[in-house]
């Protein structure tokens, strides 16, 4: 490739005006872009089984869904703009730590409308968007007929003999993952299995039993069963 074929290949004219969308196109992109980002927003909220449930993270990935699709539309077919984006990225560092792997998989949903849509894909974007919800849905309806609970018993020294018959009769698996032992009273943490039928009438024996100070079952997920 001689000069002249260079120079013309990097000619202004077709790689920085090389393609333009109409306000029209522009505006639709958006709108398909915002509408499937909010359809996204309620998934997430109506498939999350965490602790604490955060809003600014779910609007974030409607934030990010729509930048984006600005940036594709923007990049389309312009080599210096999607070049320079490249670079800008490579040094780009996010410090957020994201705790649940499910919310890292959001937010690659979200990226991957913008992109989509940023090119015009509308189809893909929405089929795609459609089949991820359905899995996510499936996948969150998951449930056990008897689900893993911790239990948090504190209980003065000898009490523990009039505990453990409670537990082998009401609890279907009794695990014992710590045993502190303190100047006046022991902590157990012990891993069971109960239904939702049982489980208050188990805690309740517990806790009238004399010596007992503290009786508290947590779900495997964090939230407290009390």
């Amino acid at each position: 490739m001689n000069g002249t074929d260079l120079s013309q290949l990097l000619s202004l004219d077709k790689i920085l005006i090389s393609s333009t969308q109409s306000v029209v196109q522009i505006a639709l992109s958006l709108l398909i872009t915002l509408l499937i980002a909010l359809f996204i927003f309620w998934v997430y909220k109506k498939t999350y089984n965490g602790v604490l449930y955060s809003k600014n993270f779910n609007t974030t990935l409607v934030m990010v869904a729509l930048i984006v699709n600005a940036l594709m539309i923007g990049i389309s077919g312009n080599l210096v703009l999607s070049l320079g984006l490249v670079g800008a990225l490579s040094i780009v560092r996010f410090r957020t730590a994201v705790k649940d792997p499910k919310d890292t998989a959001f937010i690659f949903w979200a990226i991957s409308i913008g992109v989509i849509n940023g090119v015009g894909f509308f189809e893909l974007s929405i089929l795609m968007t459609l089949f991820i919800a359905l899995v996510v849905f499936l996948l969150s309806r998951q449930i056990t007929n008897t689900p893993n609970y911790m239990l948090v018993l504190q209980y003065a020294q000898g009490t523990y003999s009039d505990i453990e018959p409670i537990l082998q009769k009401e609890f279907k698996k009794c695990f014992v993952r710590t045993d502190t032992r303190k100047k006046d009273y022991t902590e157990k943490v012990i891993e069971v299995q109960v239904t939702q039928k049982n489980h208050e009438k188990a805690l309740q024996k517990i806790r009238n039993i004399h010596g007992v100070q503290s009786c508290i079952l947590i779900s495997s997920n964090g939230e407290f069963a009390e």
